[in-house]
């Protein structure tokens, strides 16, 4: 996944931010890391 890509700029972010926003304090860095995994292993998943 690109950074410019449709699916990265209409699916992946305003679900990464909706879900980021609306989480407790506290759980924001482990969302912030699983969404990372995800957006790594969209494009290669030997990037993990």
């Amino acid at each position: 996944m690109v950074f410019s890509s449709n699916v990265f700029l209409f699916l992946f972010l305003p679900l990464f931010l909706g879900l980021y926003y609306l989480s407790p304090a506290r759980y924001r860095n482990l969302l912030l890391l699983t969404a990372s995994y995800i957006f790594y292993a969209w494009w290669r998943i030997d990037f993990l």
